[in-house]
């Protein structure tokens, strides 16, 4: 550049006024970059479901279901039901053993250890001497015929109770303290077999006695047995 030359003479410098460069038109914005109004997306309208009238009983019975199976009955193991019955003899004694108990009681507890009764008169009045009655029998006497049973697995049969026409006393049938059990050849080994001699009775019956003090007396057709 020569001295004295003005900066804006030059050819090309952005702010000249050359003839292309008043020629070139001014800037004008496009159209398209104009701003567009911003547009509020459309509000879902909420339709409320139309009311409905409430349905007659008629109506709802006639759309539900009716269910035809059978009810089943549950099934219960007879084995399961013998073991509920029978008489769990460490509770029995020695708390309850002195409570005295009905006939029905008894034959039950009996007939749930495995023990038979047998009648001649075919009655259980606790007056008739002809009749087997448990009325009034101890706890404890019920108790451990069962553990006579359970111990020996022989066939017991109970053959006389508290009905009249025994010997009285303290320890006697009258006061439950006392059966009866008819003769066989199971039940006549185990007692002599696994109980202590003790000697004879007034009458002639030979005793037996258990470590418990259970004493055993052989009449003779029945054993008289003392629960004590």
């Amino acid at each position: 550049m020569a001295a004295g030359e003005d900066i804006a003479d030059t050819p090309g410098w952005p702010f000249s006024d050359s003839a292309d460069e008043q020629e070139r038109p001014a800037y004008e914005p496009d159209d398209d970059w104009t701003t567009a109004p911003l547009r509020r997306p459309a509000q879902l309208a909420v339709i409320d479901p139309p009311a409905t009238a409430p349905r007659s009983p008629a109506a709802r019975s006639a759309k539900s279901r009716v269910r035809t199976r059978v009810a089943r009955m549950p099934r219960v193991r007879p084995r399961a039901a013998l073991r509920r019955a029978e008489v769990d003899l460490t509770r029995v004694l020695p708390r309850f053993g002195a409570m005295h108990m009905s006939h029905s009681l008894a034959t039950d507890w009996l007939r749930s250890g495995g023990v038979r009764m047998k009648s001649t008169g075919n009655c259980s009045s606790k007056h008739v001497h002809h009749c087997t009655s448990l009325d009034s029998v101890r706890t404890g006497t019920i108790a451990r015929m069962i553990e006579l049973k359970r111990e020996s697995g022989c066939p017991i049969m109970v053959t006389g109770g508290t009905e009249a026409g025994h010997a009285p006393g303290q320890y006697s049938h009258g006061n439950g303290y006392k059966l009866d059990i008819s003769h066989n050849a199971c039940i006549d080994r185990h007692i002599t077999r696994y109980h202590a001699k003790a000697g004879v009775r007034s009458d002639g019956a030979r005793l037996y006695r258990s470590g418990s003090g259970t004493v055993f007396a052989d009449e003779s057709d029945h054993w008289d047995i003392l629960f004590r």
